[in-house]
């Protein structure tokens, strides 16, 4: 036994620093390795490398102002500062940031798009301005307006554009964001002025959050987007379970155009609940379930029918016109969102009828005119930085490292029909039976975060026009088209 553990110790095995219990001193000097050999060991190991944490200090500039749990600058009295935003303060009781939104957009799409749908190869996408801030911490205010936006102004085709004075045509507001936000009762905040409808979590995602340079075609087209109104919203359980529920003066800017009213006064209530937030269950406290529920009123006093029009992606081609609705305008939305270290994934879900009240040709009913959407998508960050909405990158570009790069890919669908209706389906604007229309889209593309003020998107898209009488591609037989976008951001 004494010749096997002298043998063991002259070949370095390893052995307990101490005596076991039951051990004596002298047996578990001879299981110990020499000093020498310790001192040896010592010198050949190498110190474990240490993680290389996250730079996420600094706020992204298109974060929002939580009062709450902002931390405040020791001093007080008037001072400018530049965390996210050029900021004017007067101690804890008044701030004002300055805020600049940026846009660059380079795209193409099918042979002739320039001509038939007016698409150029660089564009001035976006060029936003405005301030926030809040006064004694609960009287929070934003105001917003869009010095150049093309995404929304579907007018450019159409004579509105040129002559907003023309008979029919309704005027689009450059002013965006532009409120109020009380939050004396923090579970029951109040919110009046404009802005966005709670309606649909693709719409309600910041427009520098977007994970694609374009929202999904239901978020477009379906959902409301921003008006004027009155709301009320808040949080329970830790921001676990939130709410919206409003009055507005109409249903929203995605539901006109200029030659499109709209819907009138519209009640709106959103409600979103992470279940798994403090359960504690790996993988899972990043998941939320919401919904939304809207309902309009419609009248038939428009020049042109009053019904929600199908546009492709960038291009804006018509692939569904209008149709004549009267009576109530009924908006249902589910929804599914999902983050996990680098991943996320995201669905929606979104039905929309209008009422056809004395519509037909001899003043009868016709079946409901409907609207459906859907979409799945997901996302990967390449650089392996913890999902989110702006991405933080651990390693700015140029500075110490690549900076932050992300996958994406979306699939959706949006399409058009009646509730019923017993004739042959025609595009008829007062037809009883609708003819179903849609586009299918496929959405493929990189996000490159630089820092925190600068970001680039590069977005394959491939749509398919499910009519092939709009088909948007002059003289072909294949109804999908490709079309090709990438976007500079700059947030300041």
């Amino acid at each position: 036994m004494l010749i096997a553990l002298a043998l063991s110790a002259l070949l370095g095995a390893p052995g307990p620093s101490r005596p076991p219990v039951g051990v004596t001193a002298f047996e578990g000097f001879l299981q110990d390795p020499p000093a020498q050999e310790q001192a040896k060991q010592r010198r050949t190991e190498k110190p474990p490398k240490k993680k290389k944490a996250p730079k996420v200090a600094k706020p992204s500039p298109d974060e929002d102002i939580d009062p709450d749990t902002e931390t405040v600058e020791t001093g007080g009295g008037y001072r400018f500062v530049w965390t996210n935003h050029p900021s004017f303060r007067v101690g804890t009781a008044f701030r004002l940031d300055l805020q600049a939104q940026l846009q660059e957009d380079a795209h193409a799409s099918y042979t002739g798009a320039n001509l038939k749908a007016g698409l150029t190869t660089f564009d001035m996408h976006r060029n936003r301005v405005g301030i926030q801030g809040y006064l004694f911490k609960h009287v929070q205010y934003e105001v917003k307006r869009e010095l150049t936006e093309k995404e929304v102004d579907a007018s450019t085709l159409d004579s509105c554009g040129i002559d907003p004075t023309l008979k029919g045509c309704v005027p689009k507001s450059l002013w965006k964001d532009v409120y109020l936000n009380l939050t004396y009762i923090k579970r029951a905040q109040i919110q009046v002025g404009k802005f966005k409808v709670p309606f649909g979590l693709d719409e309600l995602t910041g427009v520098t959050h977007n994970d694609f340079v374009y929202r999904s075609l239901g978020a477009k087209v379906l959902a409301p987007a921003r008006d004027i109104g009155a709301m009320v919203h808040g949080s329970f359980r830790k921001k676990t379970f939130d709410y919206w529920a409003g009055l507005f003066r109409h249903d929203g800017e995605n539901a006109h155009s200029s030659k499109i009213q709209g819907g009138d006064r519209t009640v709106a209530a959103r409600a979103a609940v992470q279940p798994f937030a403090k359960a504690g269950v790996q993988g899972l406290y990043g998941l939320q379930f919401g919904g939304a529920l809207a309902i309009s009123a419609l009248s038939d006093d428009s020049y042109r029918p009053n019904g929600l029009q199908g546009r492709t992606v960038m291009t804006q081609d018509t692939f569904y016109s209008p149709v004549f609705v009267k009576g109530r305008r009924r908006r249902l939305e589910g929804d599914i969102d999902w983050t996990a270290g680098p991943v996320s994934a995201r669905g929606e879900f979104t039905w929309v009828t209008d009422d056809r009240l004395h519509q037909g040709i001899a003043q009868d009913d016709l079946p409901d005119a409907r609207a459906r959407s859907w979409y799945v998508s997901g996302t990967w960050v390449l650089t392996g930085e913890r999902k989110m909405r702006p991405i933080k990158p651990a390693d700015d570009f140029l500075r110490d490292g690549p900076g932050a790069i992300e996958l994406t890919g979306r699939i959706e669908r949006l399409w058009f029909d009646s509730a019923g209706g017993t004739d042959v389906p025609t595009r008829a604007n007062r037809s009883e039976t609708i003819l179903a229309s849609g586009d299918q889209v496929l959405t493929l593309g990189v996000n490159w975060t630089l820092n925190r003020f600068v970001k680039f998107q590069f977005n394959g898209i491939r749509e398919h026009v499910e009519d092939s009488g709009r088909n948007p591609v002059p003289n072909s037989t294949v109804p999908s088209f490709w079309s090709r976008v990438l976007r500079l951001q700059i947030v300041l």
